[in-house]
This record gives C-alpha cells, sequence and structure tokens, in this order.
C-alpha cells in the first residue's frame, strides 16, 4: 500500500491541475479549433525528435559503461535504456528505469556491481550537468525578460533555487570523497549511512576518466537539445509563431521543475508552467500553451512504449562473456 501511495497523490494532483485547466469553457473551445486546424506532421517530427534525445542519451551511457570496463554492446544498450524507459513511464508504481538498467547490468557483469551502479549514476550526473548549461545560457540570454511579471519571475527564481540547490547537495556529497573527511564522519557518526560514503566515489572515478565525461556530457548537451526541438515542432504543429529559442528558454526550466514527483509523470504540472511561462514572457494563448505541452509529452510518451518492442527479445542481449569480446 506504501508504495502506491506516491502515484495515487501524483495522479491526484494531475486529476487536479487538468480539471482546473479544462474546467475554462474559452480553453476548451479554443482548444478544439487549435485541434482541427493542426497540422499533425510536425507531431511525427516531434516523436522522431524524441526518438533521437533517446537513441543520444543511451550512446552517452554506452561511452560510459566502457569506460567504467562494462564492455556491452551499442544496441544493448539501446535496448536497456528503452526497456528502462518503458518500465518509466509504462508501469507506474514500478522500478525506475534506471533500477532496471542496473539491475540487468548486475546480471551481466556480477564482478562488477558497484561499477554497474557507478555507470547509470554517471550518466545522470552528465545529465543534470547539460542542464545547467542550458538553465545558464537560458537565464543569461533572457534576464530581462525573466524579471517581467511576478508569476513568471517566481517560476524561474523557483527553477533557478531548486537546480542550485541540487547543485549545493551534489557539492556536500563530493566532499564524503575525500578520505579525511570521510574517516571523521565514520569515527564521529557512526550511524551516518555507509552506502553515501561509498557511493561518494564516484566523483574520483569520474575524475579517473575525463575523457569519457565530456563525451558524455556533449551527447548530453545534444540530446537535450533534441528533446527541447520536439516540444517545438509540437508548437509548429499548433500553429504557434513562436521561435525556436522561445521554446528553448523555457525548457530548461520546465524540465527542473517537472522533476519533482508532484504529479504523475509531470502531467498537469508541466502543461501549468508552459501556460504560465508562455503567456507570461510570450503572449502565447492559454489553449495553444497546453496543446504544444501535451503534444511534446505525447511525442515522449509513444517513445517510450515503443520500449516494450524490445521486451521478448531481451533474453538474446548477450551474456557478458559474449560482450567482453566486442568492445
Amino acid at each position: 500500500m506504501k508504495k502506491s501511495l506516491l502515484p495515487i497523490l501524483q495522479a491526484a494532483v494531475t486529476i487536479y491541475i487538468f480539471a482546473r485547466l479544462f474546467g475554462d469553457a474559452e480553453l476548451r473551445q479554443n482548444a478544439a479549433r487549435a485541434l482541427a486546424a493542426a497540422d499533425f506532421t510536425w507531431l511525427v517530427g516531434a516523436t522522431c525528435a524524441a526518438a533521437l534525445s533517446e537513441i543520444l542519451c543511451a550512446t552517452r551511457w554506452w561511452v560510459i559503461l566502457h569506460a567504467f570496463g562494462l564492455p556491452l554492446r551499442w544496441r544493448d544498450a539501446v535496448a536497456f535504456s528503452a526497456i528502462g524507459l518503458f518500465y518509466s513511464l509504462g508501469l507506474p508504481g514500478s522500478a525506475g528505469g534506471d533500477a532496471v538498467r542496473t539491475m540487468h547490468l548486475m546480471r551481466l557483469f556480477p564482478e562488477k556491481k558497484m561499477a554497474s551502479a557507478f555507470s547509470v549514476l554517471a550518466d545522470r550526473l552528465c545529465g543534470l550537468v547539460a542542464l545547467v548549461a542550458f538553465m545558464t545560457v537560458s537565464l543569461a540570454w533572457n534576464h530581462d525578460i525573466f524579471l517581467s511579471g511576478e508569476i513568471g519571475r517566481g517560476i524561474v527564481l523557483s527553477a533557478t533555487c531548486l537546480l542550485g540547490g541540487t547543485l549545493l547537495l551534489l557539492g556536500l556529497w563530493w566532499t564524503t570523497s575525500i578520505p579525511a573527511l570521510g574517516d571523521f564522519v565514520r569515527r564521529r557518526h557512526p550511524r551516518f549511512s555507509p552506502h553515501l560514503l561509498e557511493s561518494g566515489a564516484i566523483f574520483q572515478q569520474m575524475a579517473q576518466r575525463p575523457r569519457a565525461v565530456a563525451s558524455g556530457c556533449i551527447l548530453a548537451t545534444i540530446a537535450l537539445a533534441a528533446h527541447f526541438l520536439g516540444y517545438y515542432f509540437s508548437s509548429l504543429a499548433f500553429g504557434s509563431p513562436l521561435q525556436i529559442g522561445s521554446i528553448f528558454s523555457i525548457m530548461p526550466i520546465v524540465d527542473t521543475l517537472t522533476m519533482l514527483p508532484v504529479a504523475l509523470y509531470g502531467l498537469g504540472l508541466r502543461e501549468a508552467l508552459f501556460n504560465a511561462l508562455l503567456g507570461a514572457f510570450f503572449g502565447t494563448p492559454s489553449a495553444t500553451a497546453t496543446l504544444i505541452s501535451l503534444g511534446g509529452f505525447g511525442a515522449q510518451a509513444a517513445v517510450a512504449l515503443c520500449g516494450v518492442l524490445f521486451l521478448p527479445f531481451f533474453k538474446f542481449l548477450g551474456p557478458a562473456s559474449e560482450t567482453r569480446g566486442q568492445k
């Protein structure tokens, strides 16, 4: 019951936000007109952009895997990533995609369990670097616009604080990798989680692999750009005059805030953020902003659900003994 409580609460929040949004008769009418005039070809482009983003993410992980001494084939890395993506979206309340990837890696490389966990963690940290880079550029490029309007300014500041707080926590986590500090914590606080102290070694591991980490960050940046591009294609599908720079400006803010486990898959929260940001900064009608958000997420969901296609062939993914010979 406890495991299903969070998804139930998230679903309740999602339903509540959608009820508030579509409770507006004018929004429903405008959305219906926009749907009738939509060019759904652009949503095919959005789906392709989402697929490209996920392939780049899988490639990023594959690069890191090899750097950590886990010679998984590229096609297997793509398959594991696709299955993990499906578990994240297709089965609410189930193990997350990262847990699925880690579990199957440990099955293939039982003697390298720590390296398996670290590879997934390093992959996520590269993605965080890319998000921070986009957020920094967006704030620097649009600071005049973002400072106008109380609602929009509040959302931007909230996202900035959340991302800044995440970086602060990562910095504190990094300090646990300092041997002297780690020994001090063990002596003074014996009940402190030993797993947290051990996991701090990820920063040393990444520092020893600068080329792989740099490649991972570059791939993460391109993947994130492809992800943002999908939402731009969604805006074109619904006839929005928004420039690509406008979408790229708000997406780091939206992605940062939807990391919070408030709504189911970020649904509802994402649409509310699109309404507030596109409306406040670029004068986009509420119905159009809502459809842009739903179109972009729909493209992502379609790609994620395609991960189920890999499940019947999962047993054919190469075993560790075979993959070691194919670097």
